[in-house]
């Protein structure tokens, strides 16, 4: 008996605090920061004490704890000074993939007395990344009866960059028959197409080197 009563607060309290932080995280804003992917490690996201409106020294005596949710575990917290450091440098497309925005999410849990508070990383794409060709060279055979107005589909660029510093437009080089149009699919990206401006003469001119290119 003495063993099952000694075991029964030790259940209660783990519960509790359970459902306390799943009743805190449905209810609560979450506290945003952003940072460039790729920052350097020792990055200052920001001072914890400062934002939470606690008094110089007060942090350390509650307490703290980082808690990643499943993240990786980028983020170390100074409890002297209250600094919210970055412990390894991120890299967006590893973390997130082609997920806009990419956040990541973790909890500041302060131990005396509890207190929980959300709080949201949120990676800004740096454009690092240049837009690529599946190939160099794209042999297109186009016969000498096509009108003006036809469509000719071209192979996208690719770039691991998302968003604003993906793919944004794509040009031809000057000439008198040709012109480029972008499009996009349903995901943004982006994707190319040939417009005949005007008729082709084989005689005149058997072949047309042009060169696409792809703007992010």
């Amino acid at each position: 008996m003495e063993t099952d009563l000694a075991k029964t607060p030790e259940k209660r309290q783990v519960v509790f605090l359970t459902m306390l932080l799943l009743l805190w995280e449905s209810g609560s804003e979450a506290i945003v920061y952003s940072m460039p992917e790729e920052s350097e490690t020792g990055y200052l996201v920001a001072n914890l004490e400062r934002d939470l409106g606690l008094r110089v020294g007060e942090l350390v005596s509650r307490g703290p704890k980082i808690h990643h949710s499943g993240n990786k575990e980028l983020l170390g917290l100074d409890a002297e000074t209250g600094n919210l450091l970055l412990k390894e440098k991120p890299d967006r497309e590893v973390l997130c993939g082609a997920t806009d925005p990419c956040v990541l999410h973790f909890q500041l849990i302060l131990e005396n007395p509890v207190q929980f508070f959300q709080t949201d990383l949120q990676l800004t794409d740096v454009n690092d990344h240049s837009p690529e060709f599946p190939h160099r060279e794209m042999l297109l055979k186009i016969p000498e009866s096509a009108q003006p107005g036809t469509v000719f589909p071209l192979k996208a660029a690719q770039d691991s960059d998302i968003g604003s510093n993906a793919v944004q437009n794509y040009t031809v080089s000057p000439n008198l028959h040709f012109h480029a149009v972008t499009h996009s699919h349903a995901d943004g990206r982006k994707y190319p197409e040939l417009v005949l401006d005007r008729g082709l003469d084989r005689e005149e001119q058997p072949e047309l080197t042009l060169t696409l290119t792809a703007v992010d």
